[in-house]
């Protein structure tokens, strides 16, 4: 019993002190709220956020306005026109794949050729021949996924043109039949073509090396901003200014170095994911090397803000690693961007990791520097912001209180 009493004692006394520490209190509480907010918001619904998909309807049919209208059904928007007013032309192939090359109105054109009517699955008749799908081969999954958004929309326009002959619709209570919702069976062909003018072999092993690599640093970027804070706690920087050094100096010395660690860090996984699973970095090694760079000093310098704002290694801790997590996950390092509901995907363009994966998508798309242009110039601006406000905050932090 005594020694029970002792345990709880102390832990009385520690839960005491945190108590009176209200910014610790925040801290211990805010990252699990702000994550959960996060991923909530990034799935939520029961069916997720619809898909952007363009439509090319050259059937011009009933069967081919039964499968759109599926597809509607299956929480797809439409996309028909060029810019998707209705006095607008209407999409053709050609033109359908050149905004795929354009990006961001969508990523999957699906069109339904002529002749789709007189066998609209593959139960029809031999001569069914499908639909062609034109998808950017930068982001295989959501048209992977548009595959089998397709197969349900045309088991479900098959159940409806068989439970019409038989006299029932889908809330009928009667018997249907089971051949028309084989688990296994495709229904119809989908013939997938890749957009794109490739300079690498585009697949997830290069996807994921773009979301990793950001977030990987913004964590090294985090240890460089300890080291920051354990300088100005053991009164290093103190014994510094007594020499003619400033504290931009300073936050912009440990900046340098973090930003040569980083660059080391980036340059071993890219090594690594070429060496291991064949990723062709050399392919875009002029962008890399550009891109890189800017990424890096985009996360050190953010880095150092977090240090000259945080007044403790707790503190840096806990809010470090909330705003890295969520800026990741809407960022798209953890999730691709396209999952989200469509109000969330500008939010990435708020973070480091949206500039870094656009740009890293755009030199394997084979857009060279102009492609990178503007997220370079971007996370540049985001280094050189994050630098002047850390400036700013430690210079104000040591005139005000020398001795943290």
């Amino acid at each position: 019993m005594r020694s029970l009493r002792i345990i709880l004692i102390l832990a009385a006394v520690r839960l005491r002190v945190l108590s009176r520490m209200r910014a610790i209190v925040a801290v211990l509480l805010l990252p699990g709220i702000v994550l959960y907010t996060v991923f909530t918001l990034i799935f939520s619904g029961p069916a997720g956020r619809p898909f952007r998909v363009a439509v090319v309807d050259q059937d011009q049919t009933v069967a081919s306005g039964k499968l759109i209208e599926m597809l509607e059904a299956n929480n797809v928007v439409v996309v028909r026109t060029e810019n998707e007013d209705a006095a607008a032309p209407l999409l053709t192939a050609e033109s359908a794949k050149e905004l795929i090359r354009k990006r961001g109105v969508f990523r999957v054109a699906v069109v339904i050729p002529e002749g789709y009517a007189t066998a609209p699955d593959m139960l029809s008749s031999s001569l069914h021949k499908g639909v062609d799908m034109y998808f950017d081969e930068t982001q295989p999954m959501e048209a992977k996924i548009v595959t089998g958004i397709l197969q349900m929309a045309a088991g479900r326009a098959l159940f409806e043109r068989f439970g019409a002959k038989l006299n029932f619709d889908q809330s009928s209570d009667g018997h249907k039949d089971d051949s028309t919702t084989e688990p296994e069976r495709m229904l119809i062909e989908v013939n997938q073509k890749g957009v794109s003018i490739r300079r690498m072999t585009i697949d997830a092993r290069h996807t994921f090396l773009a979301g990793i690599v950001p977030m990987f640093i913004l964590f090294g970027g985090i240890g460089a901003a300890r080291s920051l804070l354990d300088a100005l706690r053991d009164g290093e920087i103190r014994r510094l200014l007594a020499a003619p050094v400033r504290p931009h100096h300073v936050l912009l010395g440990q900046m340098s170095s973090a930003l040569v660690v980083a660059m080391i860090q980036c340059y071993s996984m890219y090594v690594y994911a070429w060496l291991v699973f064949g990723v062709a970095i050399w392919a875009i090694a002029g962008g890399l090397v550009v891109l890189t760079l800017a990424t890096c000093m985009a996360t050190t310098a953010f880095g150092m803000f977090l240090a000259a704002f945080c007044r403790t290694s707790e503190q840096l801790d806990a809010f470090g690693t909330m705003i890295i997590l969520a800026m990741s996950a809407i960022g798209g390092s953890m999730v691709p961007r396209f999952v989200m509901p469509h109000y969330m995907q500008p939010f990435g363009m708020f973070t480091i990791n949206g500039w870094s994966y656009d740009g890293f998508i755009a030199l394997i798309r084979n857009e060279g520097f102009t492609g990178i242009m503007v997220p370079c110039l971007v996370l540049v601006g985001i280094a050189t912001a994050c630098a002047v406000a850390g400036s700013i905050l430690l210079t104000r932090r040591l005139t005000q209180q020398p001795v943290p």
